[in-house]
């Protein structure tokens, strides 16, 4: 049996999901970003079933010379959190015009994951500005 491959954009800057079926195999890939005043970042990640996100690969940019550090993490939703968890931070403390990258993490929920998103952060004196990137939903639930 020849496998289908099926592509598709979700409509949101920044996000995609592309779906590939086999015979009796399923994976997904996504992608998000988030972005604002001093801050860039972006992510991508593999869905394995309900409950995992595999093969994180992520960037920080500080875009603004304030000598601010940035950092981003994924929020990630699930059945016990709807309020979402954070993981895979990512902080760049090497200053303006800079960028710090980081492959290979994943993450795994004791319930399904609903869906994602991508989080960028100015290390604000007090309370830090941040910037939500698209809800990625997870194909698999």
């Amino acid at each position: 049996m020849k496998a289908k491959r099926i592509s598709y954009t979700m409509g949101v800057i920044g996000s995609a999901a592309a779906l590939v079926l086999g015979a009796n195999s399923t994976a997904f890939a996504a992608s998000g970003s988030a972005s604002g005043t001093g801050v860039s970042a972006s992510a991508s990640w593999s869905w394995s079933g309900c409950c995992t996100i595999n093969n994180i690969s992520q960037s920080v940019s500080d875009t603004k010379g304030d000598s601010h550090a940035v950092y981003a993490f994924i929020r990630v939703y699930t059945g016990l959190n709807p309020d979402g968890d954070d993981v895979a931070n990512l902080r760049n403390d090497q200053g303006y015009n800079s960028t710090i990258t980081r492959n290979g993490r994943s993450w795994a929920a004791s319930s399904n994951i609903s869906g994602v998103r991508v989080i960028a952060c100015v290390d604000d004196a007090g309370s830090d500005t941040c910037y939500k990137g698209a809800y990625i939903d997870n194909p698999n639930t």
